[in-house]
């Protein structure tokens, strides 16, 4: 009960706390900008990043005229010349590398008289001018003298639009009238840096164990406190190596079960203990039971592609939780930067990462700032993945010694997550033994394996031509094949394709042949004669390269695809697993059902009503 009770307090005092961040000093004030003072119409195209301003002159702020504290003086282009112009353009090009460190941007001004803000093209601010349009000739609000001459006007706090590498600051001071004696500019932009950078995620669960990562700004221990009911998180598990890169693992759970958890360090929380912040175990392994799997390829776009198809699955059956979900590769485009993976991954899919666990493979764009012999990189420093998963229960299979390809269970699926692009002949070599071994061990009823290059296809890749393709279908097919894996799973090409239940096609598509390769021409609805691993059953390749992008190459199908054209539809893959049955559904961004497909297995396949 004590223990209880401490627990409840220290949730109470803890989430009653706020979070403080920290800044950064974007622009500071008393810097060099370029500026414009020969009293030109400079309409709108001035204020972009691309616009040249080689030719414009340049100096410390304060700029102005008519005050004895300018540091630079510029041209008094209105009184007594009388040109008509009410303007002054100044300019600051800076650069970022990680825009996404920063939640909100503000910004300190002096201005006299008025002043417009622009950041990359966009006005984010305006102070002491009228409302509308904005032109050369148009006056400020009301004079600017006294000591508001000298004041910081400070800004509200400003959404984030910074890009990577550079952007530009463009301001135009405005004087109060034509006969005004003085202007006056300086500028602060800060940039506000949140001390949690990055939401907890979910990795490597086994029934009984997971393991939640989060990132801070800060260097700090890691505590995590969780328990099967909110607002009675009683376990406290901490790490006091000081990190901003926090990896907890928590274990002693019950299997089948939802806990709930808050991530902090050793004196405050960060978010946590709301429905939000749950994990669903797994139940134990070979438990036969109804669960769902959320399949993305080639999702890492970071843009409106990847939105529409995460929209469309969260609308989709929003009642029915998600398990677990599946990368294929190609998770951040185009290099596979941290950045790219922040945008791509982390901000795409917060509310996901936090509740359900993220198994991915990785793809060519990926391994641009990853290296799978080494087991460096961003991709290997985001995610934890089971080198040992035999040994810690995650897998019924075996240990690959590596998190460049591995294996996992949940309830009575195994999964084999393969490395498709590495052609090192020695790592190959290895993840061959390595597959033989854990397909050897593993009694799981379903197999599924997946990775990113497609052994058939004719998207917007061939599989005939393509050396990490022609690979994969010609040493791990038969492999797979000859242990009875039902399902393969694939991206890399930019469509949805779907084979027909095959065995035995290892070479190009003009050596297909439907009576010796199609084991059944159903075109929904296939059986499998035994709920386990019988050889050479029959095999379902799938192609889900279309979660980010889309197109296709080809006007025909690979023959070995069911007698569809690659569906240029963008999309994400659902299966829904219970017992001795399987469904699979492309699920397209507008929210339709553009292709499904279910296997049965066992004694019972007749009682399904399946042919």
């Amino acid at each position: 009960m004590k223990k209880i009770i401490k627990a409840l307090l220290l949730i109470i005092c803890c989430f009653s706390e706020v979070i403080h961040a920290t800044e950064d000093i974007l622009i500071a004030k008393n810097s060099v900008w370029k500026f414009l003072d020969d009293g030109s119409n400079q309409v709108t195209s001035w204020n972009n990043l691309a616009f040249d301003d080689s030719n414009w002159s340049q100096g410390n702020a304060k700029l102005g005229f008519g005050d004895g504290n300018n540091a630079t003086t510029v041209n008094n282009h209105q009184y007594p010349t009388q040109t008509g112009a009410a303007t002054w353009y100044f300019r600051q090009t800076f650069s970022i590398s990680n825009p996404s460190n920063y939640s909100q941007l503000k910004f300190n001004l002096l201005r006299d008289d008025g002043a417009v803000i622009y950041l990359n093209g966009v006005e984010i601010g305006r102070d002491n001018m009228p409302a509308g349009a904005i032109d050369f000739q148009t006056f400020a609000s009301s004079t600017v003298g006294g000591g508001n001459e000298t004041t910081y006007f400070p800004s509200l706090s400003l959404a984030n639009t910074l890009v990577v590498g550079a952007n530009v600051i463009a301001i135009e001071i405005h004087q109060r009238s034509s006969t005004s004696s003085d202007i006056g500019f300086n500028f602060e932009l800060i940039g506000t840096i949140p001390d949690l950078l990055r939401e907890p995620y979910i990795q490597s669960q086994s029934p009984t164990s997971v393991v939640l990562k989060w990132r801070t700004k800060s260097l700090e221990d890691s505590r995590v406190i969780w328990g099967t009911q909110l607002n009675l998180l009683i376990n406290n598990v901490v790490n006091p190596a000081l990190t901003n890169e926090h990896e907890v693992l928590l274990t002693g759970i019950t299997p089948n079960t939802k806990i709930y958890y808050a991530i902090g360090n050793s004196t405050n929380f960060y978010v946590g203990n709301s429905q939000e912040y749950r994990i669903k175990m797994p139940p134990v392994h070979g438990t036969r039971q109804a669960f769902r799997i959320w399949v993305l390829g080639d999702s890492g776009t970071a843009n409106a592609n990847a939105q529409a198809v995460r929209n469309a699955y969260l609308n989709y059956q929003p009642s029915v939780e998600t398990n677990l979900w599946l990368m294929l590769g190609d998770n951040a485009y185009n290099q596979g930067t941290d950045y790219q993976y922040q945008t791509a991954v982390f901000d795409m899919y917060p509310n996901m990462l936090k509740s359900s666990t993220l198994w991915p493979t990785i793809g060519n764009h990926d391994s641009v700032n990853a290296n799978s012999l080494t087991e460096t990189g961003v991709y290997y420093d985001n995610f934890v993945l089971p080198k040992t998963a035999h040994t810690d229960g995650i897998s019924t299979g075996a240990d690959s010694g590596t998190e460049a390809y591995y294996s996992f269970d949940y309830a009575n699926v195994h999964f084999i997550v393969l490395n498709s692009h590495e052609t090192n002949t020695t790592f190959r070599t290895g993840m061959i033994n390595w597959l033989y071994n854990d397909l050897a061990v593993s009694l799981s009823d379903w197999r599924i394996a997946l990775w990113h290059h497609p052994p058939y296809t004719k998207g917007t890749h061939n599989s005939d031509s393509e050396s990490q393709l022609i690979y994969m279908r010609e040493n791990i097919a038969p492999i797979l094949e000859s242990q009875g894996v039902d399902l393969i799973l694939t991206g890399h090409s930019h469509a949805y394709e779907r084979s027909w239940l095959l065995d035995g096609h290892y070479g190009i598509s003009n050596t297909f042949n439907t009576l010796f390769h199609i084991i059944s021409n159903q075109l929904n609805h296939y059986f499998k004669p035994i709920l386990g691993h019988f050889p050479h059953s029959g095999t379902i390749y799938v192609v889900n390269g279309s979660s980010g992008k889309v197109g296709s190459n080809f006007t025909t199908p690979h023959p070995a695809m069911r007698n569809i054209v690659p569906l240029d539809e963008l999309g994400s893959v659902i299966i829904d697993i219970e017992g001795d049955s399987m469904q699979v559904k492309f699920l397209n961004s507008n929210g339709q059902i553009s292709d499904y497909f279910n296997i049965v297995k066992g004694d019972f396949i007749f009682a399904h009503g399946f042919e």
